[in-house]
């Protein structure tokens, strides 16, 4: 077998870790868990006698030889965003306090993965290992919250349905197994995995296991002979050693098969190699005792399945548990297992030095902390290690404990390659072979990047700009395109959104700062206008750094580059000035050159913006824009679009000199300022037109206006299109169209001429387009159409935003519209792409959806690993003395938790976490009866403020949900509402007629006689 990094052989068995999460005791996620496991750090907490008394520990209790104050506790754990899993805080207060956590944490390692499960084509497996949690279960029956019902609190209170809840939360179709093999079952859980994505019962599986204490306790009892330390320290191979802590923590890991994770550029910290599980059977003293022989057996077996040689192996990640007999049994096994050679050098260590034992998440966090190591190159020290155990026969194998921090070296160029043993009591042994991930290839880029940010509310978009500012002043700015990748491509893209548009020199801290904090929600336009602009927006080098930096743009320019050429005998590349040797700017004021550049830039950009997914609902053009509307919509091929505008830019260029100028006057205000030669070629908006005519008289107008201080403006043209002046190429014109084939529109877009949608047979008309060049562009009853039609997000494809201006003064334009151009004004100083990019975040940020696949098929970037979303927590219980409280079925928290500060339940949860995409077409209940049931729903429904036309089931509701709530109203109003007349009236409207016909009837029901009976 090659161990080389050359990666020559084909191995379809290897597994790639593509994602992690996780939360320790004093780190709050991995970063800060990999800084502690570097600096060697003890992550236990030693409480203080005075603090042991204020917190109700009887003194006796505190001066027991036996008594060891000690702890290893997550930080916060009452905290979840129950809102953001469709919780309802009723259903998160009762549900296990593991399971809570697991959910944000899957959330995270999917994330950390860049995986976006609604999206996702693959099947997700979960495996979820959670310590016992018969504390919780029986404080739960002891005080049963009656808006949740017993039956759906037995699920959530309980551990075993922990991989259900959150597959189904998260919609994750692999399979959902829920495993336990006491110590080793989050490593069990990862074998099971691996297996379950080598036989294709899915392409994505999450493994990973939760451990929180519920109960107050603030230490425990050292028994001799027992697990527990009996100094409160875990000493894992010293002679010292005396049995472990137990601590708490979550881990996640994300796994895909290698080949797949290389194929879709995911960021992977490590590979698995093969992992193998077996049982020591009756091979040892006791049930609850190590077996050299099992232990052996399966880590020789996971060798044998990744077909590696032990010698390859030169650290261990052991289990570790500081017993005297468990880690004489471990290293005499892994003796064995070595073939007992001692020319071979392996390091060993145990992450439990540093936080205890974490039960059911003790394999997994073995598992994170390798691949980090792996990752880094670099081995973090064994903690409290000193003397060796002299029971541990080190002498008779490779092993040698790594008890301080040092770079993890490659053995001749060997790939780094690393053991991972966890053994649960019982003997179910589990053992994986992780090896370094390879060498990914990436193409930087110089261009700008979009960076989007998305959230369910305000204070979480908020608070992840934040985080991700924190993370770059902590680690530095990452690779801005893979950056940009991520957060495009990995993430769940919600409806509270930013953007920031950076290019290569950008300090990304700085611009992260600048950032306006986002604020309150806004109704957002759903539909699409694409605008095309018409002469007199064309200049030199217009859309250049787009050309060069947007491949499928620069494909249809250089298409229609090679059309022109091939019709023209003329470079045009050159005229529009993007190759070196390029014209002055002044030969685009030609018609013969302007028209077709105008057509083709605009061509190309609309469908540049399609193939992204912006698929316009209507279009409108100005004057020449209207052939790109019509070439979109089928009326004519591109080729023919191009070869006709080009014939009447040629015709135009037969005619005398013309001039053309708006002027800020309504068309009937202008009218007394025209001569007879003067045409009114476009109205534009309310109060301005264009006027156009000979130079002469346009040179008089001009004059007049100036006189009388009317602000007017002179196009950059040399012909009076859409004038008296036309007359003469109009047959020419007519006979030229003739040529070109005409069909029925498939987009619909409204026509200059009636101001309206354009029809079939206009459309399909010689006639119409004859009479399109000569006559008025009513450019103001066409955007009057289209705002009559509602609100929609216009974007101009032309230069300038001269559109968008038009569209802002019109007085129907309203303020959940949205009007940007996508090229920036000739006299702005920006990149073309970045001021592509920005109008691309505008559209997104307004709930656009963009095709980020399709944005992003030509780039090789990576993902890479960032901060995950910034949950919008609330307060719940976690810590709890079931049988030490009077249940009165509400809520009980114990004045001994030293978190009870912070377990505390809040009346109302944070400001901006009480609700997600509140309705915005609210209606507000009219009679008590809806008033009452809305008052009923918000207690079973995680939303925001509930109105009379909201759907049940929309809303987040289930049949457990309905049969519950039915209850209540049966008990309310004496009236039997089934769940098929829920499904049949979902709504509170609906819902209270229900009840008032049931009522109705009930009452008018006869009542039965009585008779007596004659004896």
């Amino acid at each position: 077998m090659n161990n080389t990094d050359t990666r020559k052989v084909e191995r379809k068995k290897d597994i790639a870790i593509v994602g992690l999460s996780g939360r320790f005791p004093q780190s709050a996620d991995l970063a800060a868990f990999w800084k502690n496991l570097l600096a060697g750090k003890e992550l236990i907490r030693l409480y203080q006698p005075e603090e042991l008394k204020a917190l109700g520990v009887d003194e006796k209790v505190i001066r027991h030889p036996n008594y060891i104050p000690v702890t290893s506790l997550l930080d916060h754990p009452e905290s979840f965003d129950y809102n953001f899993f469709g919780y309802t805080k009723a259903e998160a207060d009762v549900m296990d306090p593991q399971t809570r956590l697991m959910h944000e944490q899957v959330w995270w390692a999917l994330e950390d993965a860049g995986c976006n499960p609604d999206e996702y084509k693959g099947k997700i497996g979960l495996y979820l290992s959670a310590s016992d949690n018969m504390n919780w279960r029986a404080y739960t029956v002891l005080n049963p919250d009656h808006q949740v019902g017993l039956f759906m609190t037995t699920r959530l209170a309980d551990k075993a349905f922990i991989s259900t809840l959150v597959a189904y939360n998260l919609d994750l179709r692999g399979p959902g197994i829920y495993t336990d093999t006491a110590c080793s079952s989050s490593l069990t859980s990862i074998h099971l995995a691996c297996r379950s994505l080598l036989m294709k019962e899915c392409s994505m599986a999450l493994a990973g296991a939760v451990t929180v204490n519920t109960t107050n306790d603030k230490g425990y009892w050292h028994e001799e002979g027992m697990i527990f330390s009996k100094d409160g320290h875990c000493r894992t191979f010293d002679k010292d050693a005396s049995g472990t802590i137990f601590g708490d923590g979550v881990a996640v890991i994300v796994l895909k098969r290698l080949e797949d994770a290389i194929t879709d550029k995911d960021h992977i910290y490590a590979v698995i190699r093969a992992t193998a599980v077996n049982n020591d059977g009756k091979r040892k003293v006791g049930y609850t005792a190590p077996s050299v022989n099992g232990q052996a057996e399966c880590i020789s077996m996971a060798h044998k399945i990744a077909g590696v040689d032990p010698t390859s192996v030169t650290y261990v990640e052991t289990h570790g548990t500081a017993t005297k007999l468990g880690d004489p049994i471990e290293i005499e096994a892994l003796n064995k297992a070595f073939n007992y050679n001692t020319a071979h050098r392996c390091a060993i260590g145990s992450v439990k030095s540093n936080l205890g034992h974490l039960d059911a998440a003790a394999g997994v966090v073995a598992v994170i902390k390798t691949a980090l190591s792996l990752k880094h190159r670099v081995l973090p020290p064994s903690i409290n290690y000193h003397v060796p155990n002299p029971e541990i026969n080190f002498a008779s194998g490779p092993f040698y404990v790594n008890d301080k921090l040092q770079p993890w070296q490659r053995i001749n160029d060997q790939v780094l390659r690393a053991g991972v043993s966890s053994f649960g009591i019982g003997g179910t042994n589990a053992h994986a072979i992780l090896e370094e991930a390879p060498v990914r290839e990436s193409t930087p880029s110089a261009k700008a990047q979009l960076l989007v940010f998305s959230a369910k509310t305000i204070t979480a978009l908020n608070n992840y700009k934040q985080q991700l500012k924190d993370f770059i002043k902590e680690n530095g700015a990452p690779v801005l395109q893979e950056l940009a990748y991520t957060l495009q491509m990995g993430r769940k893209h919600f409806k509270h959104r930013d953007f920031l548009v950076c290019e290569e020199d950008t300090d990304l801290h700085a611009a992260l700062t600048d950032l306006k904090p986002a604020t309150g929600s806004r109704t957002v336009a759903k539909n699409i206008v694409f605008m095309f602009s018409g002469a007199g927006s064309q200049y030199f080098k217009m859309a250049q750094q787009l050309y060069e930096q947007e491949r499928y743009f620069k494909r249809l320019m250089d298409e229609g580059f090679e059309l022109l050429e091939r019709k023209t005998g003329r470079d045009f590349k050159k005229i529009m000035g993007y190759t070196d040797d390029a014209a002055t700017g002044k030969t685009l004021i030609n018609t013969a050159l302007y028209m077709p550049v105008l057509f083709l830039v605009e061509y190309a950009l609309a469908r540049l913006l399609m193939r992204m997914g912006i698929q316009p609902g209507y279009m409108i053009g100005h004057s020449l824009g209207e052939y790109v509307a019509a070439c979109l919509s089928g009326v004519f091929s591109f080729e023919d679009g191009l070869s006709i505008v080009m014939k009447r830019a040629e015709l135009s260029e037969t005619l005398e000199e013309g001039r053309m100028v708006s002027v800020e006057l309504s068309a009937e205000q202008v009218r007394p300022y025209l001569t007879e030669n003067l045409s009114i070629a476009a109205i534009n908006t309310p109060d301005s037109c264009v006027v156009s005519g000979p130079l002469a008289d346009i040179k008089d107008l001009t004059g007049v206006l100036t006189l009388h201080n009317i602000p007017f403006t002179e196009l950059k043209v040399t012909v009076a299109a859409h004038s008296a002046m036309f007359d003469a190429i109009l047959d020419d014109y007519r006979e030229a169209f003739k040529r070109i084939p005409l069909s029925a529109p498939v987009l619909p877009f409204i026509s200059n001429l009636s101001g309206k949608e354009i029809t079939a047979a206009e459309a399909t008309s010689v006639e119409y387009w004859v009479r399109h060049l000569r006559h008025t562009v009513n450019f103001l009853n066409g955007i009057h159409c289209l705002l009559e039609k509602g609100s929609a997000n216009y974007i101009e494809i032309g230069s300038g935003g001269i559109l968008t201006s038009f569209l802002k003064m019109h007085p129907l334009f309203q303020t959940n519209s949205l009007g940007i151009n996508v090229l920036r004004h000739p006299k702005e100083a920006v990149n073309d792409y970045a001021f592509y990019l920005h109008a691309l975040g505008k559209l997104w940020k307004n709930e656009v959806p963009v095709d980020w696949d399709v944005f992003n098929d030509h780039e090789k970037y990576n993902k890479i690993s960032i901060p995950g979303y910034a949950f919008d927590k609330t307060n719940l219980r976690v810590r709890i003395d079931t049988f030490k409280q009077v249940t009165s079925g509400g809520a009980v928290f114990s004045a001994g938790n030293p978190g009870a500060a912070e377990n505390k339940t809040p009346e109302e949860a944070p400001a901006g976490s009480a609700a997600y995409d509140v309705n915005e077409n609210y209606v507000a209940p009219e009679t008590a009866m809806e008033a009452a049931l809305c008052e009923l729903w918000q207690s079973f429904l995680p939303s925001g403020k509930i109105g009379i036309e909201d759907n049940f089931f929309d809303l987040g509701g289930n049949s457990l949900k309905a049969m519950t709530m039915l209850r209540r109203i049966e008990q309310q109003y004496n009236v039997q509402v089934d769940l098929k007349d829920l499904y049949a009236r979902p709504t509170i409207k609906l819902l209270a007629e229900e009840i008032n016909i049931a009522t109705l009837l009930k009452s008018q029901k006869p009542k039965k006689e009585t008779r007596s009976l004659k004896i």
